[in-house]
């Protein structure tokens, strides 16, 4: 099979903000709580963290990270986790009925972030919590005041603020599974009193409201009619599940990337459009993707109590994950933040247990396009074959087997084409074509594939499936490269004239 792929340096979409490379770290256990935090095992630091999760996570060049949740997050009192850390009691995470370690708190969410590079994006219980918790929160984090929760954080040792941007007001509070579940109206007004409060607190703040989901399809306008002028997010989650047990499954799995991305571009965002415009406003909240990932419905139960013992994903859902990242890329217009889902365990990048830390097939496209992509969005024209798929219950038409994104640098000086080849079977002998430059000194081609995509890394095997980096032989404004079935590959193209 054959294809095509133009692109022009000089026809910008627009600049991406590079929080769409963002990470999700709940409190649950297996993940904050024993997956990072773990102060009595062998590997953890003198901070209680488990050196090579953080090397892992780091590596990842993620800049932005969201905690303490999720839905462990809409009952957390957040005054549990600060002081000293011998001093803090076990509490019950009361959606999941167990109980959990408070020793990674605040203070050690802000630290791990700085220690990575990351900016802390908090978010707040609306469950059991009140917005008097929410606003001593943000005192007790950004304040400088003589004041009770300023004077706490500096009785607790630390006289700087966090000067903490990002706060999230609830999660999934549309879905009765969530405590503090509410109506669009409910939650509207709620989501408007909060920003409004927040902003009066502190008017620099990025304030995250909750966007609906496909259940409840008219959450978004009544959250938008509220409380558009107070925010700057509208949040969205985005899961596509896959069934475990099946092993070839890659059409299904892949296939909703197209789907969402025209929700994203006919629903949310011509919403935000049509009442920024009834308000008369210039303002225009971002979308957030504060939670997306595949997801393994065998798996999914266990996570109560979560006690991993093996990996989950397959080269096929590495390949979902590179066509999201593609997708936010494209869409950077209106898409400006990502949370992906998780960090480590449940439907984590990282499988991690008490004697090993497993990079799943997943971690490596978000390693990958975070270090080989630009901050500019360019316009890609590609040609080539398509398919249907279902996909919740819908058949999506016309899917193109080449899933294509390209960037380039601030200077112009390099493009880099992001490429997901979904075809099962084939091979896709691909020309690229540039408009008015060409490429300088050859190029390099990073790539992630296996013959089987059904492929996982193991712990027996870890790196059965990692990328590999070869040069090009491109030196004009056309040349050709094979794109090998079930494979992801970035083209970094050094340009001349």
């Amino acid at each position: 099979m054959t294809a095509s792929i133009t692109i022009d340096p000089q026809r910008a979409i627009g600049q991406i903000d590079s929080n769409i490379y963002g990470q999700f770290l709940c409190r649950r256990r297996g993940v904050a709580d024993g997956g990072l935090y773990a102060p009595e095992h062998p590997d953890a630091d003198e901070t209680g963290l488990r050196k090579t999760v953080v090397e892992a996570i780091a590596a990842t060049g993620t800049p932005i990270v969201r905690w303490p949740g999720g839905c462990t997050g809409t009952s957390y009192h957040w005054q549990d986790g600060i002081g000293p850390q011998a001093e803090r009691d076990r509490t019950i995470d009361v959606h999941f009925g167990y109980d959990v370690s408070n020793g990674f708190g605040t203070a050690e969410f802000v630290a791990f972030c700085r220690r990575i590079g990351a900016a802390p994006h908090l978010n707040l219980n609306t469950g059991l919590g009140t917005l008097k918790d929410a606003v001593e929160w943000l005192e007790y984090c950004n304040f400088t005041t003589p004041s009770r929760w300023a004077n706490r954080r500096r009785a607790d040792g630390y006289d700087e603020p966090f000067n903490v941007q990002y706060w999230q007001i609830g999660n999934e509070n549309y879905g009765p599974w969530e405590i503090g579940h509410q109506s669009p109206g409910e939650y509207a007004i709620m989501a408007r009193e909060w920003a409004k409060t927040l902003k009066k607190m502190q008017p620099d703040l990025k304030v995250l409201a909750v966007g609906g989901s496909e259940r409840v399809t008219d959450w978004d306008l009544a959250v938008l009619e509220q409380a558009l002028p107070h925010i700057d997010y509208l949040t969205a989650h985005r899961y596509w599940n896959f069934d475990g047990a099946i092993d070839d499954d890659q059409y299904g799995t892949i296939a909703g990337i197209g789907y969402l991305e025209e929700q994203i571009t006919r629903s949310v965002a011509e919403q935000i459009e049509l009442v920024a415009r009834d308000l008369k406003t210039n303002h225009r909240p971002k979308i957030a993707f504060t939670e997306w990932n595949c997801r393994n419905m065998q798996q999914r139960e266990m996570s109560r109590a979560w006690s991993p013992n093996g990996t989950q994903y397959r080269l096929t859902d590495a390949l979902a994950v590179a066509g999201f990242l593609n997708m936010m890329q494209r869409q950077c217009q209106t898409v400006g933040l990502g949370s992906f889902a998780q960090s480590i365990n449940v439907v984590g990048m990282l499988m991690v247990n008490d004697e090993h830390v497993v990079r799943e097939t997943i971690y490596w496209p978000l390693v990958l396009l975070r270090k080989y992509s630009g901050p500019r969005a360019l316009d890609a024209w590609t040609e080539c074959d398509g398919y249907s798929a279902e996909f919740r219950g819908r058949t999506v038409r016309g899917i193109p087997y080449l899933d294509v994104s390209a960037t380039a640098t601030e200077a112009g000086d390099r493009v880099f084409v992001s490429i997901v080849n979904r075809h099962r079977h084939d091979a896709l002998e691909t020309e690229i074509r540039l408009r008015d430059v060409r490429v300088a000194a050859g190029g390099t081609l990073h790539r992630l594939w296996h013959e089987n995509p059904n492929t996982r890394n193991t712990i027996a095997r870890p790196d059965a499936v990692a990328p590999a980096t070869e040069s090009l032989r491109a030196t004009s404004d056309r040349f050709t490269v094979s794109l090998p079935p079930h494979s992801y590959s970035i083209l970094e193209l050094p340009l001349g004239q």
